[in-house]
């Protein structure tokens, strides 16, 4: 095992190589969130990895409620090795060029029916036994969206293809550069900038909503305007947007409210935005990157008209990888944002009857419990006494910084897929050892 730290024990018999979730934490995690995160995520990662023949898959798993990945082989369905890799590249090679076509005229489709569903649905009149049905059927359906993020995650490859064509051909000064020609494309991460940002301007153009955002403290904002006329129109918009926009949190921790709930965030965002000018305008960065984006593009085709077999690899491999930014980030409002955001609807309303029932202390407690424990809870089980132990288990967790991994690295599988998620996210950062400095991936 290895960087052992004696106030955080690990299991002699785990094997494999484990990292705690770099992109999120470390942090520990609620017993609620480790089965959809830890089981259910890595579920539908692993699935649809495999359908594209991968050797290997996701598995995760909640040490000290803390949450570490590992990339492990999977069945190999009397193939050898070297026979299930070949199958992967060339399952690989022929859906890469069709990413962005499959998420748009299938798979986004696919999932649009059930979120709505899940948005708009009454829980309050379900009765017990048919929430806790209603649980079980979104959780499939969240296993199956996950299961096209496991495709979708393969996008990186594209952009790493390409990148690196790019490189080596034009070799330019700096690494990115590729990049900058991904940019550019409308995504609902713009769409939630651009919707941001008009709600500043109209705060920014009114004198009096201008005076609360610039004189309060972010959590007294909503109080002071809904007791003024323009406040209580302004904030019909804003929810309007939360509605849309708002099915976010800080982290992947399903306990924690949404933006929807506690607009604290997008509401401080607000208070910053209203200082800045019409040039600060997302719109008009926008229209840069599209400019610099072309520019990019016509000079590196410009550079290859005398080469036909070139220019050709170079528009297949932009074919397939400008799809990046879009499915990366719209992936992310689907499947990450309101996806994970509908699973907090059936769980709080299990909490509201627990609590009603005096069976927890507060409706929050009811992500202390793990979903199989819902319906022993609603049909009068006592779980006090197992979450204040679960409450002391991550309050004591919370202050023990745990050990990034465990084991050793798996030699390299061969797996395409890894190469370029090594090269995307890294590998786990060295603690930093300057107290004013962060280590991470940007």
């Amino acid at each position: 095992m290895s960087q052992q730290n004696p106030n955080f024990p690990i299991p002699e018999n785990l094997e494999g190589f484990w990292v705690w979730d770099k992109m999120h934490g470390p942090r520990p995690m609620t017993p609620y969130t480790q089965d959809l995160y830890v089981d259910d995520i890595g579920e539908g990662f692993t699935r649809g990895m495999i359908e594209l023949q991968s050797p290997v898959g996701i598995r995760q798993i909640s040490l000290n409620c803390y949450v570490y990945l590992g990339i492990v082989p999977v069945p190999l369905e009397n193939q050898t090795f070297d026979e299930r890799v070949a199958r992967h590249e060339q399952a690989v090679q022929e859906t890469l060029p069709q990413l962005g076509s499959l998420w748009a005229d299938q798979w986004l489709p696919s999932m649009i029916p059930g979120l709505e569903a899940a948005k708009t649905r009454d829980y309050g009149s379900l009765d017990d036994s048919a929430l806790v049905q209603t649980m079980g059927t979104m959780r499939e359906e969240f296993i199956d969206r996950y299961t096209i993020h496991g495709k979708i995650n393969f996008v990186t490859m594209s952009a790493s293809l390409y990148a690196d064509f790019y490189n080596e051909v034009f070799s330019p000064d700096e690494s990115t550069e590729p990049y900058e020609t991904l940019q550019g494309f409308p995504t609902r991460s713009l769409d939630a900038g651009h919707g941001l940002w008009e709600l500043s301007r109209q705060i920014k153009d009114n004198p009096t909503l201008n005076t609360v955002f610039n004189e309060s403290e972010t959590h007294a904002i909503v109080a002071k305007l809904e007791q003024i006329s323009d406040g209580q129109e302004w904030l019909t918009g804003f929810r309007s947007y939360l509605e849309e926009f708002g099915w976010r949190t800080d982290d992947f921790e399903f306990a924690a409210p949404q933006w929807r709930e506690d607009p604290t965030i997008p509401l401080n965002t607000l208070q910053g935005f209203i200082q800045l000018g019409d040039e600060s305008d997302p719109q008009a960065k926008f229209n840069q990157a599209v400019t610099q984006r072309d520019e990019l593009l016509a000079a590196a085709r410009d550079r290859l008209s005398g080469d036909p077999e070139a220019l050709g690899k170079f528009n297949g491999l932009y074919d397939m990888a400008r799809h990046y930014l879009t499915l990366t980030e719209d992936h992310n409002y689907y499947i990450d944002q309101v996806g994970n955001g509908i699973m907090r609807l059936p769980a709080l309303e299990i909490g509201r009857r627990l609590f009603e029932r005096g069976a927890i202390e507060i409706v929050d407690d009811v992500f202390m419990l793990y979903v199989d424990e819902h319906e022993a809870a609603l049909g009068g089980q006592d779980f006090k006494s197992t979450i204040a132990e679960r409450k002391a288990e991550l309050a004591k967790w919370s202050q023990v910084i745990p050990v990034p991994t465990i084991g050793q690295p798996p030699e390299p599988s061969g797996a395409p897929m890894e190469a370029a998620l090594e090269k995307m996210f890294g590998a786990p950062p060295e603690p930093s050892q300057d107290p004013n400095i962060i280590q991470g991936i940007g």
